[in-house]
């Protein structure tokens, strides 16, 4: 890209997000929907930018890789806004690569910016084998993440954090179950806490993927948001950490008769409860999705910077760990059981009396997470309904 004849650029606006100012393509900003031609700019993804910023500042990477880094928003903000991070932006644009180096220039962090014109895929494989890793890789596509997984764990070090989006969320959430299957090498279906079994089908596949080369992952946060998906998980080598992280991987099923949901090794087509018909979900990781320190941290950098969207998002997060990989629609009980909307607070109240815990699906705000029963919930909303 140096020495060459800067590309024509479209007209430019300048827009700022917390204390970067960005320029960007003004068609972005004033279009209905952002237009990806001549160069592609989401405001939206606000939310997207603002955890990464956070969870960069508590996880303090070296190097930070944007590996399509488009005008150079996200890398541009980490390189600014969470320490003396060394960033290395990839991007085949040669528009949008102009940009991001302006952009770069313009809030003064341009020695510590590096811009590559690189096909994405083949810049993280290129990291395969070498000392030149990453302590932060980012993955922003259009679509499905799936390409992009294995070159993400080759160009991130050991300990380092991958980050990657989701915007194949319909697939994810079960309402495609051949392509998730062709995608993700799962079995999905379409269930009470669709977000949830998105995330964790990613990280299943991630952790799988990261099998084939001895790398484990570890999450450390996710969340959905608008029309994606987003998590973060740490990277560890070693087959041995990655057999660990592999006995993280099961299936939800729920059944269609009594609603209950179980969790298993292998998928299971039939209630134990009931006998029922039962709608495996699987593999997906079933462990942890919180490194505690750094989402809760995060939060209290997006607190403190304004940052409500992103702020909630991770702050939600808090417990999550604690009950099982799955939950209930309250909309969905009500209908089924021809019970009157109640206040969520106080259904979470009748299952704390009983010394259930119970809390607000991070993943979907109309969801209920808890360890009790599906009798015992429907009881708690009978209860509340009074």
């Amino acid at each position: 890209m140096r020495g060459r004849a800067s590309p024509v650029l479209p007209r430019l606006a300048v827009v700022r997000e917390g204390s970067t100012e960005l320029l960007v393509p003004a068609a972005s900003v004033t279009a209905k929907a952002p237009e990806t031609a001549p160069a592609f700019f989401n405001p939206a993804a606000r939310v997207n930018r603002d955890v990464s910023v956070a969870v960069a500042r508590v996880t303090r990477p070296a190097t930070f890789l944007d590996a399509l880094a488009g005008t150079g928003a996200r890398g541009v903000r980490v390189a600014r806004e969470a320490g003396p991070v060394e960033v290395t932006m990839v991007e085949f644009n040669r528009v949008s690569l102009e940009i991001a180096r302006r952009n770069a220039r313009r809030n003064r962090v341009a020695s510590r910016c590096v811009e590559v014109r690189e096909e994405a895929n083949a810049y993280l494989h290129s990291r395969f084998g070498r000392l030149e890793r990453f302590g932060a890789v980012d993955v922003d596509p259009f679509g499905t993440p799936a390409p992009f997984v294995q070159g993400a764990l080759s160009a991130a070090a050991d300990g380092g954090v991958v980050s990657l989006t989701a915007t194949d969320t319909a697939t994810l959430c079960g309402v495609f179950p051949s392509v998730a299957f062709r995608r993700y090498g799962a079995r999905v279906a379409k269930s009470e806490s669709p977000h949830e079994a998105g995330i964790r089908v990613l990280l299943g596949f991630c952790a799988r993927v990261g099998g084939t080369v001895d790398t484990a992952i570890s999450p450390v946060a996710a969340h959905s948001t608008l029309h994606y998906m987003r998590v973060y998980f740490r990277v560890h080598r070693g087959a041995g950490r990655s057999d660990r992280a592999l006995g993280e991987l099961g299936y939800v099923s729920r059944c269609a008769s009594c609603h209950e949901a179980k969790v298993s090794p292998g998928p299971s087509e039939t209630c134990e409860r009931c006998g029922g018909k039962a709608s495996p979900i699987g593999p997906q990781w079933v462990g942890p999705l919180v490194e505690g320190g750094v989402a809760s941290g995060a939060a209290r950098e997006c607190e403190e910077a304004g940052w409500d969207g992103a702020g909630e998002a991770l702050a939600s997060l808090a417990g999550v760990d604690g009950l099982p990989p799955f939950g209930y629609s309250m909309e969905a009980v009500t209908s089924r059981e021809r019970v009157s909307s109640v206040r969520f607070q106080r259904v979470v109240e009748a299952l704390e009396a009983t010394g259930r815990a119970a809390m607000r699906q991070p993943f979907g705000s109309q969801g209920l997470k808890t360890d009790a029963s599906y009798p015992e919930v429907v009881a708690a909303v009978r209860e509340a309904g009074r």
